[in-house]
């Protein structure tokens, strides 16, 4: 759950005064490169490919919680005790978890942005205690009868388990599940929206035409979207268009 101290981000007065629509037809990967233009020149295209990767690992999360759950349904069919591949497809969801809290302390070091930094102060309690059960996952012999951490789990008969959507391990219980993919999807969008926010701000104060541009292109972008609302007939299939084609030319 989002921390209750830490609002979620708002965004800056130059975008209070455009349409909604507009503002949710802007693209942050988009934002966030024409800000690292104006305020990196000399290339520094770091916070642009760690954003890329954040929703990588984000739709690699999705597909990995579409393989617990066959996991899972695999090893009641077969009343198996082999929970190890079970346990190889979290092992890889918690890494996922990881991957985006460290790419999003990239973007927020690189950039010197507030509002994503602000995002994953809101929600840092949950991906911590995913980034300690992916890294119990990763130290597990360490944790065995003899390990050298054997003493930091408070149950240390506890050493990985599952119950329903949540792993447990040395008396934590974390939920893997589908409420917790919902949770990551939940940060995510923050932090890319807190991105787009933070870029746009920047782009408008270094170089406001720039940042016209970004808002024109949006804007046209939705001005397209309600004219095939409208004309769906304008948009036809490649064989559609063929036989058009053809026809005219008879």
């Amino acid at each position: 759950m989002p921390g209750t101290k830490v609002t979620p981000p708002a965004p800056s007065d130059v975008l209070r005064r455009v349409p909604r629509t507009v503002v949710r037809a802007l693209e942050a990967s988009d934002s966030l490169r024409s800000a690292v233009a104006v305020l990196r020149p000399d290339g520094g295209l770091g916070p642009v490919i760690a954003l890329g990767g954040l929703e990588s690992y984000f739709q690699a999360a999705r597909r990995q919680q579409h393989r617990i759950e066959r996991a899972k349904a695999t090893l009641l069919k077969s009343a198996s005790t082999r929970t190890r591949p079970l346990f190889d497809e979290v092992h890889f969801y918690l890494i996922c978890w990881a991957r985006i809290a460290k790419l999003g302390r990239f973007i927020a070091q690189a950039t010197r942005f507030r509002r994503p930094g602000r995002v994953l102060r809101r929600y840092h309690a949950a991906l911590e205690e995913r980034i300690d059960a992916r890294d119990h996952l990763e130290h597990f012999e360490e944790r065995l009868p003899g390990g050298s951490r054997r003493a930091t789990l408070a149950i240390p008969g506890d050493l990985l388990n599952m119950n329903g959507d949540f792993l447990t391990y040395g008396g934590k219980r974390i939920d893997i599940g589908p409420r917790s993919l919902r949770l990551l999807k939940e940060i995510v969008t923050e932090f890319q929206t807190a991105v787009l926010y933070d870029s746009i701000e920047a782009v408008a104060a270094a170089d406001p035409n720039r940042a016209a541009g970004l808002l024109r292109r949006a804007g046209a972008t939705v001005q397209i979207a309600r004219v095939m609302k409208q004309w769906p007939g304008l948009v036809t299939s490649p064989g559609a268009r063929a036989t058009d084609t053809a026809e005219q030319s008879v």
